[in-house]
């Protein structure tokens, strides 16, 4: 149990880091706002008895996409914790992996409005809560947030967004005492690469994209989901990040990413792009 029992609210809690990180959470002694759709029910069907009967736990309905579901998680924190809210970990999202030319406007909509501007209003709604908590913002973005692939584009250009629009936001709101973080994860197996790995093969038959496709689809289906490493390691950090005296502006978790980020520092532009046009150059050959 934790000394100092805190008020955190998580978006996207029905699975992956968002449930493990609150299911810790609750282990630890602090009351967990579980935001999801489907809301109460859903918590019921997903939560384990023990931690329905915490009384810690609090399902709420909530769409990232629709923000006049928001107004309902202010009033919440207003009526049953006092107008303060500790901490938001902003983790809803999600990535449609597919060339750019092939999405629809639906898609590319959806996609930058449940990964950014559903955060972004999100805060808005509830910093005079964080306000009064002195509390602190944890946002997910991923190491997709600062460095860039194929068939990334509209998924990186959401984390790129959030990750800028969290670095403003965190010289803004430092005179209140509120802290902003960014967590950036790389390969975790959270169910994410076999996702994207069904998202590209939305692709279009005769797409000018359609061979390449085909090679990363066996990739994220393949390897990239055998490399993922555990979760939790994840969910251990966040819960860290919520109590820890000074949160950093960015987190970056996972081998394989923080090499990433090393070689975006490290190498030009066209040595990386030369790199990956082999990497796909290999996986096309492999699947012949």
């Amino acid at each position: 149990m934790t000394t100092t029992a805190r008020t955190i609210l998580i978006t996207g809690a029905s699975s992956g880091f968002g449930k493990l990180t609150a299911s810790l959470l609750l282990r630890q002694g602090h009351r967990v706002i579980a935001a999801l759709r489907g809301g109460p029910e859903r918590v019921r069907a997903l939560y384990a008895p023990e931690e329905l009967e915490s009384g810690r736990l609090t399902g709420l309905d909530l769409h990232m996409e629709r923000p006049e579901t928001f107004g309902a998680v202010r009033a919440l924190i207003e009526e049953r914790f006092d107008g303060r809210l500790d901490v938001l970990i902003n983790n809803a999202g999600y990535g449609l992996l597919a060339p750019a030319e092939d999405q629809s406007e639906e898609t590319i909509r959806h996609q930058l409005e449940v990964n950014t501007i559903g955060p972004m209003l999100l805060i808005h709604q509830l910093l005079p809560a964080l306000r009064a908590a002195r509390g602190r913002i944890l946002n997910i973005s991923s190491a997709g947030g600062r460095v860039s692939f194929p068939f990334y584009a509209i998924y990186s250009a959401s984390k790129f967004a959030l990750e800028g629009y969290s670095e403003g936001l965190a010289f803004e709101l430092r005179p209140f005492g509120i802290q902003v973080g960014l967590v950036e994860p790389g390969g975790f197996n959270t169910g994410f690469s076999p996702t994207a790995a069904r998202s590209t093969a939305l692709v279009p038959a005769g797409s000018l994209y359609e061979e390449r496709s085909r090679a990363i689809n066996r990739f994220l289906a393949g390897k990239a989901a055998e490399l993922s490493a555990d979760p939790l390691i994840v969910a251990r950090r966040l819960a860290r990040l919520c109590v820890r005296r000074r949160v950093p502006l960015r987190t970056l978790l996972g081998k394989e990413a923080k090499v990433m980020i090393l070689l975006r520092w490290l190498l030009p532009d066209r040595w990386r792009l030369w790199l990956v046009d082999r990497g796909f150059s290999k996986l096309m050959f492999e699947g012949q």
